[in-house]
């Protein structure tokens, strides 16, 4: 009925009804419609008015007065006044036109029925919401005294849902504390929020939903989760997915039983702040008398970070090393200062350590006096070929040592070659057994750069292009030896390998021995091998 021809309809025959209202002797369209002197007619008949001996005096608008002793003649007067309005020509012909769209089917035709036998309630339907409005009033009206219990009865819960709202804001949640400990340990580039706070606290959702601002400065902007992981680094993500991590261990706090946990590399990928953030948080949770933890890791630093905080201790440090079918698990070694506390204090009386210590003199002059000085140029000579390389005798590293360390003392064969002596102990570590091994990979490195370096050079044959080289000596010469087309296919993929492995195992400092230490010696000692059967020496 919604329709615009419907609407055209009503809208002239409510038009043409108000003017004959208009014009009515007794009846307005805004204060007494014929709708509602039925209703008047129908209540004194009811009650019994005219039964009492009252009269009803009705105020024509030609200004005369009737006056009404009985309920016939009111409801023929009304019926009178009505049938006057209804029987106007223009009028049934416009409820005709109203009468053929209500038919079209069975609901309109119902409803035609029924406004036909109230046609007084068509104006009305020129705004139904506004009709609706009336009805409720009125059905409310009818029931007002249930209607102001019910109002009172709401307000007073409303009142108390205030009341426990406030104080459900002031409680904290557990989640909620687990964001105050991301929020204040993590630096990520936004904060967390309890989005739901309160509904979870009333228990009227079980699932705390989080909300995130990206900050930018003093600026903070809602993000969703999806569009902020798009713009975080590994690490930050690391640190959100932390969260979860936070949240189980937060509540076992609350708990009776003891738990063992098993954390594995979990500082991969962060930065150093937020490392240090999760190292702090675990040094708190070790307090914890019913926790306990087994730390996996790769992250050699990770480990002494740990132990410089009290929460791995030294000796209860196993390094886990896998020998074909089998792993083992032994105490750890080399990890803390291994040059201080072991490779320097043997420095004369062990070959193997002896060797091994040259790149960290090496680094050492480095940083003290630069790679301009003279003992730098030396200890180079025994990390990459030169041509003054087989000049060094154990007694020439005996006196380097000791302008270093203002330590004097002689090894047991001072004339021997400091490279020989670094081939054969890469001899000796090709036949050890399998294991952490740490200053034997460091001698194997150094025997397969120092003979693959001499393999290459010497193929080039070129000593003005071997002087000229400065720095990345390895990969020059790899570089060169590949564009002149030199050795087989073979030989050129064991120098690949030589390239891949062992710069990472000689450039060593407080951070970079750490390859050496997660590499097995099986690599290693197949790949001198390889580079033997490339040069054919067994030594210099």
């Amino acid at each position: 009925m919604a329709t615009s021809e419907f609407s055209s309809s009503l809208t002239e025959y409510v038009t043409r009804l108000n003017v004959l209202l208009d014009d009515s002797k007794f009846f307005s369209r805004d204060t007494f419609s014929y709708y509602n002197a039925s209703n008047v007619t129908k209540t004194l008949g009811d009650n019994k008015y005219f039964q009492a001996k009252h009269t009803l005096t009705l105020h024509g608008t030609d200004g005369n007065a009737v006056e009404i002793s009985d309920a016939k003649q009111l409801a023929k007067l009304v019926s009178d006044e009505q049938q006057q309005i209804t029987d106007d020509a223009d009028l049934r012909k416009k409820m005709e036109v109203l009468k053929k769209q209500l038919e079209k089917n069975a609901e309109t035709r119902a409803f035609s029925d029924f406004i036909s036998q109230h046609v007084e309630l068509l104006p009305e339907l020129r705004n139904v919401n506004l009709f609706e409005e009336k009805l409720w009033k009125s059905y409310l009206k009818s029931e007002e005294a249930l209607f102001d219990k019910v109002v009172n009865q709401w307000r007073k819960t409303e009142s108390r849902k205030t009341a426990i709202e406030e104080q459900a804001a002031s409680e904290s949640t557990q989640w909620e504390r687990v964001i105050d400990i991301f929020n204040d340990r993590f630096f990520v580039p936004f904060r967390l929020t309890a989005k739901n706070r309160t509904r979870v606290v009333l228990g009227q959702e079980a699932i705390l939903q989080l909300g995130f601002e990206f900050l930018d400065g003093e600026e903070r902007k809602p993000v969703e989760r999806g569009p902020l992981l798009e713009v975080l680094s590994n690490g930050e993500k690391k640190a959100l997915y932390i969260l979860n991590v936070l949240f189980e261990v937060e509540a076992r706090k609350h708990g009776t039983k003891s738990t063992l946990f098993v954390i594995d590399d979990l500082a991969d990928s962060f930065d150093y702040k937020n490392k240090y953030a999760i190292v702090q948080y675990l040094q708190e949770l070790c307090e914890h008398p019913s926790f306990r933890f087994i730390f996996l890791t790769h992250n050699f630093d990770f480990f002494r970070t740990l132990n410089s905080r009290g929460v791995a201790t030294y000796d209860n440090c196993l390094t886990a090393q896998k020998n074909g079918s089998a792993v083992t698990l032994s105490k750890a070694a080399g990890i803390r200062n291994p040059f201080l506390l072991d490779l320097k204090p043997h420095f004369f009386d062990s070959a193997m350590k002896r060797v091994a210590s040259v790149p960290f003199i090496r680094n050492i002059v480095e940083y003290t006096t630069g790679e301009a000085s003279p003992e730098y140029t030396q200890l180079t000579s025994l990390l990459h070929w030169k041509t003054d390389s087989m000049t060094m005798t154990n007694a020439d590293l005996d006196r380097l040592f000791a302008v270093i360390f203002t330590i004097s003392d002689s090894y047991s064969a001072p004339t021997q070659k400091v490279v020989d002596l670094i081939v054969e102990q890469a001899d000796v570590a090709a036949s050890a057994p399998e294991g952490i091994n740490f200053e034997n990979k460091i001698v194997l490195s150094m025997a397969i750069r120092l003979l693959a370096e001499k393999y290459m050079a010497e193929a080039i044959g070129d000593d003005s292009f071997l002087a000229g080289i400065t720095q990345n000596q390895t990969h020059r010469l790899h570089k060169e030896f590949h564009a002149r087309n030199l050795g087989s296919v073979q030989q050129r993929k064991t120098l690949d390998a030589v390239v891949l492995m062992t710069p990472e195992n000689l450039h060593i400092n407080a951070f970079m021995y750490e390859p050496i230490i997660d590499m097995t010696d099986e690599h290693l000692k197949k790949l001198l091998l390889d580079v033997k059967s490339l040069t054919n020496a067994g030594g210099s």
